[in-house]
């Protein structure tokens, strides 16, 4: 068991990639290289020199495996092998011991994608090639950068860029298909979570819409949902928000760091959060759809490790990301005073498709939170009661 330990702690597990994905990357790989082979042959033909860089096998392995690294980026990987070539042309031509041009090639590559942030290893291979490939290359002179360097670049940063593309689609796909599935079944069971609608709450509705109904699958769901407000606000009578509202109330400021924000919201088994000021003021709402929203603009390749990106505080002094509740917050928020009624409030969870609506007192103060299953929880104990009511 010591020695399985051991070897695990040796050659520990790279990635948590699925059989799928393995495949698809390394099939992306092959199927990109074949095409910058093929297409280098034929535009480079006459040309006394490599038409195929090895170091593209490189960068095949950044740009298909390892696409969210910033040495994979378009920039990195092009502005690294088109650099690099530079130095690796300029050191051959200036210095005529093959091992001191190959050093100041490789140093100086590193150097310079460190300066103009374009840092991608397999360039320094490029800057090796124009020094150590031979006479072949050395007698192409600049025109080395453009035939075969900038040729394979372009046609691999096109693939590259269409394997991004597909790849990206699907994991969104599959991301959003269910979250959207989740605020599917959670509007399924909030539209049905009231008693049946009556006959005066089906035509008030019909009214509300005031116009010329050649009935569409659309227009009833739209009717249904009117009717359903209705037979809330029927059935809440004069119940009041405080009456119903959870409290105390969990709460973070502006500056509140996300990944303790993620945190409260896993240990509280919530979807959002009210934002206060020091007044304990309302300016705003931060929800799992905030950290989803913009986690989808970040450049790793799922949704699962954009989040983990995102929750984590960066270290450096400048940061390409929100790092605090304030800057994904929702605002402004809608909210609802203690002493309002019930039913004047119930519908803006489905007019605003939203999901949780503060609540302040007269001066504006944060007391509590109502929510959707705070007012299905209120219609069922009205509902028990007016049952039981019948009964005697």
């Amino acid at each position: 068991m010591n020695f399985i330990s051991t070897l695990q702690r040796w050659f520990p597990p790279q990635s948590e990639l699925s059989g799928k994905s393995i495949l698809f990357s390394a099939g992306a790989a092959l199927v990109s290289v074949i095409l910058v082979a093929m297409a280098s042959r034929q535009m480079l033909q006459g040309i006394a020199g490599p038409f195929l860089l090895a170091s593209m096998g490189a960068s095949s392995v950044l740009l298909f495996v390892v696409p969210s690294s910033p040495m994979s980026r378009p920039w990195s990987f092009v502005g690294g092998h088109l650099i690099a070539g530079l130095i690796g042309v300029t050191s051959v031509q200036l210095i005529p011991d093959i091992a001191t041009a190959a050093a100041v090639a490789a140093g100086g590559a590193i150097l310079a994608m460190h300066l103009l942030r374009c840092m991608h290893p397999p360039g320094s291979a490029t800057a090796l090639l124009a020094v150590v490939g031979g006479d072949a290359v050395h007698n192409l002179g600049y025109q080395f950068l453009l035939s075969p360097v900038a040729i394979n670049v372009a046609i691999m940063m096109g693939c590259a860029l269409l394997y991004w593309h597909f790849s990206q689609r699907i994991q969104q796909g599959v991301s959003r298909q269910t979250l959207e599935a989740e605020l599917k079944r959670s509007e399924e069971k909030w539209l049905s979570s009231g008693p049946a609608f009556s006959d005066e709450d089906l035509k008030r509705a019909m009214v509300e819409m005031d116009t010329f109904l050649d009935i569409s699958r659309k227009d009833l769901k739209e009717i249904y949902s009117r009717a359903q407000q209705h037979t809330h606000a029927r059935q809440l009578g004069s119940l009041r928000c405080g009456e119903i509202m959870s409290q105390p109330v969990i709460s973070v400021e502006f500056g509140s760091e996300l990944k303790e924000v993620w945190n409260l919201l896993e240990k509280y088994a919530i979807r959002g959060l009210p934002v206060i000021d020091r007044a304990q003021h309302v300016i705003g709402i931060v929800t799992v759809s905030d950290f989803v929203r913009h986690a989808e603009q970040l450049p790793q390749e799922t949704l699962s490790e954009r989040l983990t990106h995102l929750r984590h505080r960066t270290t450096r002094l400048e940061s390409d990301k929100p790092e605090v509740a304030g800057q994904i917050m929702t605002h402004p928020v809608f909210t609802a005073s203690e002493g309002q009624p019930l039913s004047e409030v119930v519908q803006q969870f489905t007019a605003k498709r939203i999901h949780h609506i503060p609540v302040v007192d007269l001066k504006q103060k944060l007391v509590g939170m109502l929510t959707r299953e705070d007012v299905m929880a209120a219609c069922g104990c009205l509902a028990d009661e007016a049952v039981h009511d019948s009964e005697h």
